[in-house]
C-alpha cells in the first residue's frame, strides 16, 4: 500500500481547495529548493574530489558546506513529502477501514502530528534563538549556523499548515464521506498503485491499456 493525493489537481472551487491548491505551489517550490540544493552538494563533491585528486586543493570549509546544506534538502521537502502522502506510515491496519472510521482515525493522527510539530516549532525555534545570540559557527571557516537552524522552524511551520489542511480536509471527509476528496492522501491498492506508475512512465493511453487482475481487488475489499 502506499498513500497518494488528489488535492493539486483537483477542479473542485471550494474554499479548501482553493487554499490547497495555492499552498501547494509553495510546497513545490520549497521542494524544489531542497533538490536544486542535493544538485549543489553533488557538484561540490565533484569539485572537492577532482581538486584534491589532481591539483592538491580540497575546497576550503568543504565539511563546513555540506553541513549547512544537509538541513535544506532534509527540511525543505517535508510539507510537500506530507501533501504526497510519502513518509513512512503503517497501512496494516488503516488499509482495513473505509468510510467514516478511516477518516476519523486519519484525523486523530494528523491531529496528533499536529501537536508534535508544535512542540518541535518552539523547541527549534529557541535553538535558533540560542545560536543567533552566542554567534555560534562552524569549526574549520567559521560559518555562521543560525540561518540553518532557522531553516528547521520555518520548514516546521509549512509542515504545519500542510497538517492543518488536512485536519481539515480529514473532518470534512468524516462528515460527508461521499464527498469528493480534497487536500488529504488516500491509499492506493497494489493495482491502483501499478495503474499510476504506468501512467507516469508511459503515459495516460498505456495504464488504461494496462490489464489487471481485477479479483485481486475484490478479494482486498472483502
Amino acid at each position: 500500500m502506499i498513500t497518494n493525493t488528489q488535492a493539486g489537481g483537483s477542479s473542485s472551487n471550494s474554499l479548501l481547495a482553493v487554499i490547497d491548491r495555492h499552498y501547494a505551489k509553495l510546497e513545490n517550490f520549497l521542494n524544489g529548493v531542497s533538490a536544486l540544493a542535493i544538485f549543489c552538494v553533488m557538484l561540490l563533491g565533484v569539485t572537492q574530489v577532482f581538486g584534491r585528486k589532481f591539483f592538491n586543493m580540497p575546497v576550503p570549509g568543504y565539511i563546513d558546506f555540506i553541513e549547512q546544506s544537509m538541513v535544506i534538502f532534509a527540511f525543505f521537502g517535508i510539507a510537500y513529502c506530507q501533501r504526497l502522502g510519502g513518509h513512512v506510515r503503517m497501512d496494516l491496519f488503516m488499509a482495513k477501514l473505509h468510510g467514516r472510521p478511516l477518516y476519523f482515525f486519519e484525523a486523530l493522527a494528523t491531529l496528533i502530528g499536529l501537536v508534535v510539530i508544535t512542540i518541535l516549532i518552539e523547541t527549534s525555534w529557541l535553538h535558533f534563538m540560542r545560536a543567533f545570540e552566542l554567534g555560534d559557527s562552524t569549526i574549520d571557516i567559521e560559518l555562521p549556523i543560525w540561518p540553518a537552524k532557522l531553516v528547521i522552524p520555518l520548514a516546521f511551520c509549512v509542515l504545519w499548515v500542510r497538517f492543518a489542511l488536512q485536519f481539515v480536509g480529514f473532518i470534512r471527509m468524516f462528515m460527508y464521506p461521499s464527498a469528493k476528496v480534497i487536500a488529504v492522501p488516500v491509499i492506493e491498492d497494489v493495482i491502483d498503485q501499478a495503474r499510476n506508475e504506468i501512467e507516469d512512465a508511459l503515459g495516460e493511453e498505456a495504464a488504461k491499456e494496462a490489464k489487471f487482475d481485477e479479483a485481486y481487488r475484490k478479494k482486498g475489499k472483502e
